[in-house]
């Protein structure tokens, strides 16, 4: 975060929250001290250090529940006063502090970055002087201390708050079109979608949409781009982390290209034209059998989420409005072939961000949908099925089965953050320190 300019620029405008986890180093201490100069208008810092400045007292054993309360009450306070960038580093944290932090960044919309000791390379067992970890060890000449206090569930390119409310916006626009100008498009929608809001109210078919997709509320979770997932697979997780692409590119901004919309019955999502560099990130099928993955254990982003998110307390908070400042723009770039824009046969072409989707919708057929959608395109070419596109102003769009695909004439550009979905969790062996 500290080397590299652009991600500089964008955390003192996005929301971010930067835990510290595993055992200390030289090269943690640096990177922290780094970001309270960079970040010195823009941040809250919380240490060791920072509570025994604010006592005047040292951290020990006996004053240990105070610490803890420090920590919690002074993030609680540095996002509700509107800190774009929140930094915990404390020598002793625990699943509570951490699940506490968790909840606190997903009730704000705050990115969480947890840097796993595998990229942060930590592996030096000293601590810091007057650190609680330090007392502890006077005290008991020996503490334990957990290498991993998170679980990675999935790595993604994650979009700050403003941006994800813009790009779900930007959707609805283009569904807008594409009701106003295709009539079998407008009959699908007006047949499968309700077109009245809780009090009975009739909608009009836009506003249907993104009621049903839920498009419209701004406290919703970040829109991510999900490239890697892991599960409970702590093997699987340091491997990918021992990409010296992953390593790099932790913690860091990168720009997303959008390039078209897929719709189903179930989810609406953005599709990504990945770099040349970016396609190093991607593990995932680019095409799925709808019918045979029925039968299979998918490890589902949304699911993984969610299900994380149930262990976490509901905290009390005095919400804000963004600070965030608006990235998504148009490029202005024509494409003249927009149904060639990503080829069929690339890796990554099934990279998406889901937007919006059905309330009751299965997890499998919200984050795989594009996969399901793009086997139904390889099979009509196969067929060589003679489907011609809708030609509108802005986009070309195709149907093919229960999907349609929306392809732009011009691309969006937007920023995002390589992050984690975490789950506090210490899975990992410890360490004697």
């Amino acid at each position: 975060m500290n080397k590299d300019k652009k991600t500089e620029m964008y955390v003192k405008f996005a929301k971010v929250m930067v835990i510290a986890q595993g055992p200390y180093s030289d090269e943690r201490a640096y990177e922290f001290e780094t970001v309270k100069k960079v970040f010195k208008y823009a941040s809250c810092v919380i240490t060791d250090e920072t509570f025994r400045d604010r006592f005047n007292d040292l951290c020990s054993p006996e004053n240990a529940e105070a610490f803890y309360d420090y920590f919690q009450e002074t993030a609680r306070r540095a996002l509700e006063e509107g800190h774009n960038l929140l930094v915990i580093d404390s020598t002793m944290s625990n699943i509570h502090q951490n699940r506490y932090y968790v909840a606190l960044a997903y009730k704000m919309q705050y990115v969480i970055l947890v840097i796993p000791p595998i990229v942060m390379k930590t592996s030096n067992n000293t601590w810091p002087e007057g650190s609680l970890a330090d007392s502890f060890r006077t005290e008991a000449s020996t503490i334990i201390q957990p290498v991993n206090m998170f679980q990675h569930l999935f790595c993604a390119w994650y979009l700050h708050d403003f941006d994800s409310h813009e790009l779900r916006h930007l959707a609805s626009l283009y569904i807008q079109d594409c009701i106003e100008g295709i009539p079998e498009f407008n009959n699908i929608i007006c047949r499968n979608i309700p077109n009245q809001d809780p009090d009975g109210e009739e909608l009009s078919p836009i506003d249907a949409v993104r009621q049903y997709y839920d498009l419209i509320d701004k406290r919703q979770d970040l829109a991510y781009c999900a490239v890697k997932v892991f599960g409970n697979a702590m093997k699987a997780m340091n491997e990918y982390f021992k990409k010296e692409a992953v390593v790099n590119a932790y913690g860091k901004m990168s720009k997303l290209l959008i390039v078209g919309f897929v719709i189903s019955k179930n989810m609406i999502a953005a599709r990504v034209k990945l770099t040349h560099q970016q396609k190093d990130f991607w593990e995932m099928d680019d095409e799925l059998d709808e019918d045979v993955t029925k039968s299979l254990k998918l490890l589902c982003p949304s699911q993984l989420l969610e299900e994380s998110k149930r262990e976490l307390e509901d905290i009390e908070v005095q919400l804000i409005s963004s600070k965030s400042n608006q990235t998504l723009i148009n490029t202005g770039e024509v494409v003249h072939k927009p149904l060639e824009n990503i080829s069929h046969f690339a890796k990554g072409r099934a990279c998406h961000i889901v937007l919006g989707k059905k309330n009751d919708a299965p997890s499998y057929n919200v984050d795989y949908a594009v996969q399901f959608a793009l086997r139904r395109e390889k099979n009509a070419m196969k067929e060589k099925a003679d489907i011609q596109p809708y030609d509108l102003e802005t986009c070309l769009v195709k149907k093919m089965g229960g999907y349609w695909f929306i392809y732009l004439k011009e691309m969006y550009r937007v920023d995002a953050i390589f992050a984690s979905c975490v789950k506090p969790f210490a899975f990992d062996d410890a360490i004697k320190c």
